[in-house]
């Protein structure tokens, strides 16, 4: 695998520009020390692989009373009596593999349920001028965590119905807000991966409808768009790929 592909590298790199800073959840590589310095600060925290995708290996880590913790993975819960516990339940499911710890953005929901969005920026060959040319909310299914469709049967909106519709306080200005900071976050990875012309962003809404970037995709997948009903974007995400 190619180090600068995976999540560590890329949010390293972003971490560097202070216009990107306030947009960029705290993360470190995962270990005994980091993942209790996390939750001992926020009272919870994400652990997933450096390298992966489509929600595969999350786990979620909630502090309960009495020293307990619990752990949401996939669509199963499991409490821990103790740090260690936790610890080795965590480290069972990472094996070998590298993993991060991540401050868990307090997502606004749909009905319930967490969401966030799938921001796909692309520039044509020969330009330096990057456009947003799709964007939707992924909704988590029932009982999970992550928002990968499949993996968790969750569901996909345009991303105007599900702010309308969400948990959101301040509604106002947010696509917009969205749009800024994906643009921003494209200018800045251009300067790292120079000669791309695609990124997908997977991009979180708290309640107050602040935009956090969970992570950056240099590959991303785009087949979620085939599920919205107007296909305006999935046509124009190819069209760009092609020129």
């Amino acid at each position: 695998m190619v180090l600068n592909w995976n999540k560590w590298a890329k949010y390293s790199f972003m971490k560097r520009y202070a216009s990107l800073v306030p947009y960029l959840p705290e993360m470190r590589q995962f270990s005994n020390d980091t993942l209790w310095q996390m939750v001992d600060k926020y009272g919870y925290a994400i652990v997933k692989p450096a390298y992966g995708s489509r929600g595969r290996g999350v786990i979620q880590i909630t502090s309960l009373k009495d020293n307990r913790y619990e752990l949401h993975y996939e669509n199963r819960k499991k409490i821990m009596k103790n740090k260690n516990q936790a610890y080795a339940y965590i480290r069972q499911i990472a094996g070998s593999s590298l993993y991060l710890v991540q401050w868990r953005v307090p997502r606004a929901t749909v009905n319930g349920r967490p969401f966030d969005l799938r921001v796909v920026i692309q520039r044509h060959k020969n330009s330096g001028r990057w456009t947003v040319t799709g964007k939707l909310a992924k909704v988590t299914g029932k009982g999970y965590i992550v928002s990968n469709i499949t993996r968790s049967k969750g569901n996909v909106l345009p991303v105007n119905v599900a702010i309308r519709r969400s948990s959101i306080t301040r509604k106002h200005g947010v696509v917009d807000r969205v749009n800024r900071v994906a643009l921003l976050s494209a200018n800045t990875l251009g300067k790292r991966y120079t000669g791309h012309r695609i990124f997908g962003l997977d991009m979180g809404l708290d309640h107050k409808g602040h935009v956090w970037i969970i992570e950056a995709n240099l590959a991303p997948s785009i087949s979620h768009f085939l599920k919205l009903g107007n296909k305006t974007m999935i046509r124009r995400i190819r069209a760009y790929k092609k020129h």
